[in-house]
């Protein structure tokens, strides 16, 4: 073990002496720093951590190994051919920090076995890695019991993480064994959860990473539609499927259904990739019209019953006005009025109904105002690059807000279309802001949340997700939840801005949750069909069940 030690203590520990960049996550800067990558690249260092291991478990009954890319490869290799031949072959398979996108789109390398499972991995800090690890296992079936690490570091995170899931970890080493510090940082947040259940429609398609169709929750059901061209209605006590209505002609664009559902008196409403409108019948899901009026359809309504209209956007394959922005009579659905575009029309509308306007992005590079009864365009208003996402819209402020792939997020007065206010982002936003009393909260694929102050037009705060923000947030009492294409689902306090809850799924979060009328239920999809219910517990300190991040049943 000395010998170990001190290799690591040679090649895989840095500190600031060293004077090389030692870069945080926020782009500051750590006093000292384990990369072990280069010491599993030691044959002598990795043969002796593989000896270390197998001599603590050599006597166990059969386990697997699971490893999470990239630093658990070797590692995970060096044990699997280093097994004791008394225990015949041992079978390990290694984690996909995102899912495949190309080939066979797995999330696990490697067929996962019905015996007990030990993680593998280099070192053990806040256990979000960790965390990941055991939401895509779970998602396999199979539960996570042990970690192995060759440095534990105890932090306060990593041993709440480890108490909430009853996970024992073995380790070679800790921070004291170094002559490091003990960890002091903030453990995670105290917001627990509870999942009530989960349930997946085969045919997700890993290439497309985009915002899909979000969970609708209306009564005790919950909507949604997926690539596998179905709408479909679950039990929103159970999951359990009430019913689900395939269309046809879409299943070939490997798209489906992303359109969003919408419902007013008993009635559900989207468009498909194959073109059609749709308007069934939500408790049945009897077909009660249909309207193939395009070739494409991947924006959501919008429905005014005020007007009995639809509006949705649509798409077509001509070489001309390939786009349109639609309004639907609600009953027949007949085509009412459209505004034909140059382009394809993936943007969805929003509504200010202190003037009665359509309010709409497009991919001519420009948002619009129209006449909710008529189409007449009332402004307009450029951009660099497509609006894809439906604005949103504060009555009480006759505000506008939308996202755009040109990077920016933008602030519009909503009767005249004059700016207020632009933020340019790294990278494209395909998103729905959310108000919040004199907020405004929009994601990036920069990876970060913004937070603007809409009364004096600040930029108050960028939240660091981790991951591309492509879900729309919602609002829970004085919480915003927003899902990251990391898998993770965080909860952030409206006015402290601080990060109160976090949930870890095993894929990427392209839409927004739905939220039950009390605030204690959210319904979670993943871009891949997978839908989960959780409920929102307690926190800590507040008699919660427990000092959950993510306490699955």
């Amino acid at each position: 073990m000395q010998s170990i030690r001190d290799i690591i203590q040679t090649i895989g520990l840095h500190t600031a002496a060293e004077n090389i960049p030692l870069i945080t996550k926020k782009g500051g800067a750590y006093t000292w720093l384990f990369d072990l990558r280069r010491v599993f690249m030691q044959r002598e260092a990795l043969e002796q951590i593989a000896h270390a291991f197998w001599e603590r478990n050599a006597s166990r009954e059969p386990f697997q190994l699971g490893g999470l890319e990239t630093a658990a490869i070797p590692l995970l290799t060096a044990l699997l051919l280093t097994a004791p031949k008394e225990r015949g072959a041992v079978n390990g398979f290694i984690i996909r920090k995102d899912r495949k996108t190309t080939g066979l789109g797995n999330a696990i390398e490697g067929e996962v076995l019905d015996l007990p499972i030990v993680l593998v991995d280099d070192s053990l800090n806040s256990g979000n890695s960790a965390e990941k690890a055991r939401a895509v296992i779970a998602m396999a079936g199979h539960p996570l019991g042990e970690v192995f690490v060759v440095v534990d570091f105890l932090s306060r995170a990593g041993m709440q993480w480890r108490k909430t899931h009853g996970i024992a970890v073995q380790s070679l080493f800790t921070l004291k064994d170094f002559d490091l510090p003990p960890d002091h940082s903030t453990p995670h947040p105290t917001q627990a959860y509870r999942e009530l259940w989960r349930t997946a429609t085969p045919g997700g398609f890993a290439y497309h990473v985009v915002p899909k169709s979000a969970p609708l929750l209306v009564g005790d059901t919950i909507f949604r539609g997926c690539d596998a061209a179905k709408m479909q209605a679950f039990s929103a006590e159970t999951g359990g499927l009430l019913w689900e209505y395939q269309v046809t002609g879409a299943a070939y664009t490997k798209k489906g259904i992303w359109s969003c559902p919408a419902h007013h008196d008993g009635r559900l409403y989207f468009g498909a990739y194959n073109g059609t409108v749709y308007c069934l019948d939500a408790q049945s899901g009897e077909e009660i019209w249909t309207h193939p009026d395009g070739d494409w359809i991947g924006a959501s309504p919008l429905l005014l019953p005020q007007h009995n209209l639809l509006y949705v956007g649509i798409e077509y394959v001509r070489p001309w006005a390939q786009g349109s922005l639609a309004a639907y009579d609600m009953g027949t659905g007949e085509k009412v009025w459209e505004h034909q575009v140059e382009k394809l029309q993936h943007g969805s509308p929003g509504y200010w109904e202190g003037g009665d306007l359509v309010i709409w992005g497009s991919a001519d590079h420009e948002t619009l105002a129209l006449e909710a009864k008529t189409g007449r365009i009332v402004w307009r208003f450029p951009t660099r690059r497509s609006v894809k996402y439906a604005p949103a819209v504060d009555e009480q402020r006759r505000l506008t807000a939308f996202a755009s792939f040109d990077k920016s997020i933008y602030l519009l007065d909503v009767a005249t279309g004059e700016k207020r206010g632009e933020w340019q982002t790294d990278e494209i936003c395909y998103t729905t802001p959310l108000f919040a009393g004199n907020k405004l909260f929009c994601g990036s694929g920069d990876r970060h949340l913004y937070v603007i102050d809409v009364d004096t037009m600040q930029l108050l705060k960028k939240i660091n997700l981790r991951a591309r923000v492509y879900a729309s947030p919602k609002r829970v009492g004085n919480r915003v939840i927003v899902g990251s294409n990391g898998g993770r689902v965080v909860e952030i306090d409206i006015d402290t801005l601080e990060t109160k809850g976090v949930l870890q799924l095993p894929d990427a979060v392209t839409n927004g949750v739905a939220v039950s009328p009390d605030g204690r239920r959210i319904f979670v999809s993943t871009y891949m069909n997978h839908l989960y219910a959780f409920e929102r517990l307690r926190e800590a300190g507040e008699g919660a069940a427990g000092q959950a991040l993510a306490a699955s049943s």
